[in-house]
């Protein structure tokens, strides 16, 4: 799966300002424990780091809504049976757009000049994924490049949120 290297990058995250804020609730502290919503794009370059620091924000006791397409969620691997009841895995169907064909939703199902299709799909996620943080209110989001809404609308209803951009060195 990943390189020594990869999971040190992951580790190394505690330099972020939510990791610091997480660090301060651990499990073994009386503080509230935080819900994050986590909304990697539809690539799984991306949603794998994603999923790694989802794991380690539900090892610290947070609950965490990793939100993606019902098929790329079906292909991720599983998380530990112990924190299944931490970390939800959040289905939000890829709507249908002219030329994107039916089956794809990550960019490893689309040649490279279809994945202009999968970014306009995307942002037709912007009002299920509203309702969704209407309906769960999480303390925070976070967000990759690819849906550059999710923070005007995380701001609208008064959610902090982080952009986690994953990027080759």
């Amino acid at each position: 799966m990943y390189s020594e290297s990869g999971s040190d990058f992951i580790r190394q995250l505690s330099s972020l300002p939510l990791e610091i804020y997480l660090a301060t609730t651990t499990m073994e502290s009386n503080t509230k424990k935080l819900h994050i919503a986590m909304f990697p794009w539809s690539a799984f370059g991306h949603m794998i780091p994603y999923l790694e620091l989802a794991k380690l924000i539900a090892q610290q006791g947070h609950k965490v809504s990793f939100i993606a397409t019902p098929k790329n969620i079906d292909r991720l691997p599983k998380p530990p049976p112990s924190l299944s009841s931490l970390l939800t895995f959040v289905k939000i169907p890829l709507p249908a757009v002219p030329h994107l064909p039916a089956a794809a939703e990550a960019t490893t199902d689309l040649p490279y000049d279809k994945v202009q299709y999968l970014k306009i799909a995307y942002d037709r996620l912007r009002e299920p994924m509203k309702r969704f943080l209407q309906e769960s209110a999480p303390d925070w989001v976070m967000y990759d490049f690819a849906p550059h809404w999710v923070g005007p609308v995380a701001a609208e209803l008064g959610i902090p949120c982080a952009f986690f951009s994953i990027m080759i060195a």
